[in-house]
């Protein structure tokens, strides 16, 4: 996967901040300030020609079909005309169901586009760091920290086995085969922590995001 590393990006804390922020403010931005986003984070995606959202797109199509058409049956309104079935799905629950599936969407691109955009030691030293204050309240970081690069391991492998598999495998396979090829003992780790560098952008951006966090609190509360 590219890795994308011109002058004016961000570091890895400040990505993952804007990410935390952007999920927690998803749910009140309209359907088409979500579909504004999204397309921008594609064509971000199509430019360094990374391609691991494809690939989550394609595992995880039913489940947002399946989310689209419960949203659009159960949810109450007025049903869709010329429907002749029993069961009718109503105009709110399809615009519901579109909303929520491009929500979802739209913040897998999101983290599709910081990993590709960062190595699998930035984004853990990100996570590290970002987590670390949190010490204080007894919290084992350090086994968050292992447990994060063995799953990235795992993502690793696993795209190494659809390269190299004739044919296309579901999950339950993929885990079989990748149980089956590394259940050998492999040598000890060690992982090392390397402080990202803030540089102006990522103070102002940080700020801004404080700025916005605050002022987002106290026109909910109003």
């Amino acid at each position: 996967m590219p890795v994308l590393k011109p002058s004016f990006v961000i570091n890895t804390i400040t990505q993952l901040s804007c990410f935390l922020v952007f999920s927690v403010l998803m749910n009140r931005l309209s359907l088409t300030h979500v579909l504004i986003i999204f397309t921008m984070l594609m064509l971000a995606l199509v430019a360094i020609k990374a391609t691991h959202f494809l690939r989550i797109l394609k595992r995880m199509k039913w489940f947002f079909l399946v989310m689209l058409l419960i949203f659009a049956f159960n949810t109450p309104g007025q049903h869709i005309q010329g429907w002749d079935y029993l069961f009718s799905p109503t105009y709110e629950g399809v615009a519901s169901g579109l909303l929520q599936v491009f929500r979802m969407l739209t913040l897998l691109a999101a983290l599709s586009l910081i990993m590709a955009i960062n190595t699998k030691h930035q984004l853990i030293s990100g996570f590290y760091f970002m987590l670390l204050p949190l010490q204080s309240l007894d919290l084992e970081i350090e086994s968050f920290a292992a447990r994060l690069w063995l799953t990235l391991e795992y993502v690793e492998s696993a795209k190494t086995l659809d390269k190299t598999s004739d044919k296309p495998q579901n999950f339950l396979n993929q885990l079989k085969q990748f149980g089956q090829t590394n259940n050998t003992p492999q040598a000890d780790s060690c992982i090392t922590f390397k402080m990202p560098v803030f540089k102006l952008i990522d103070i102002a951006v940080l700020v801004s995001l404080m700025l916005l966090s605050v002022y987002v609190l106290l026109k909910a509360y109003k």
